[in-house]
């Protein structure tokens, strides 16, 4: 099967529906994780973020299908933000050392599911507790600055694929942006197979 590829944020509720659902259909993915934008893609997102109508509907929305797989009160979650940089480089690290599935599940539970910070180093080392990585390997890389420039380094392939926005699904050179576009990616894959 081609690689596909999945530029995520674990700050984004539709980035934890995309990657859920994809995962529940055994779409087997590549991650890329997005906390750096590239320059063009700034003014239009915090333009973006301060139209009122858009946010209340993305409030709206994520109330409904978050509630359909039993979450409730997302929205008090959606307003808690982390150093995202950092939070996302403990899950490089951990994705370079085997655990990135695992700790990438538990990172978008404690957050959506458990209301958690996950900007929280307890909360991080408890996620690798629970997973059996090493929890002084993920907190150390939150502050390493070579994690941090591998980060940054991801918007250049974000600006190579017109990646405007998480979850962004990668597959053949085809964009499939959006937790409710996991379906289409799914049918096309099993009509390349």
């Amino acid at each position: 099967m081609e690689k596909i590829t999945c530029f995520f944020n674990f700050r984004s509720p539709y980035g934890y529906l995309g990657v859920k659902k994809a995962q529940e259909r055994g779409i087997k993915l590549d991650y890329i994780p997005v906390c750096y934008l590239p320059k063009e893609l700034i003014k239009f997102l915090s333009t973006a973020s301060e139209n009122e109508y858009k946010r209340s509907y993305l409030f709206e929305d994520c109330e409904r299908l978050f509630k359909e797989i039993g979450i409730e009160n997302v929205s008090e979650t959606i307003s808690k933000e982390a150093n995202w940089p950092k939070v996302h480089a403990s899950w490089l690290c951990a994705q370079e050392n085997g655990f990135g599935d695992s700790f990438m599940i538990e990172m978008f539970d404690a957050r959506w599911k458990e209301k958690l910070d996950i900007g929280n180093k307890e909360v991080i080392e408890e996620i690798c507790i629970k997973i059996g990585f090493d929890k002084d390997l993920a907190i150390s890389a939150m502050d390493d600055e070579g994690y941090d420039t591998r980060l940054k380094s991801f918007t250049k392939i974000m600006r190579e694929n017109k990646v405007f926005g998480v979850p962004t699904f990668l597959y053949k050179n085809e964009r499939y942006w959006g937790q409710d576009r996991i379906d289409m990616l799914y049918n096309k894959v099993l009509k390349d197979s």
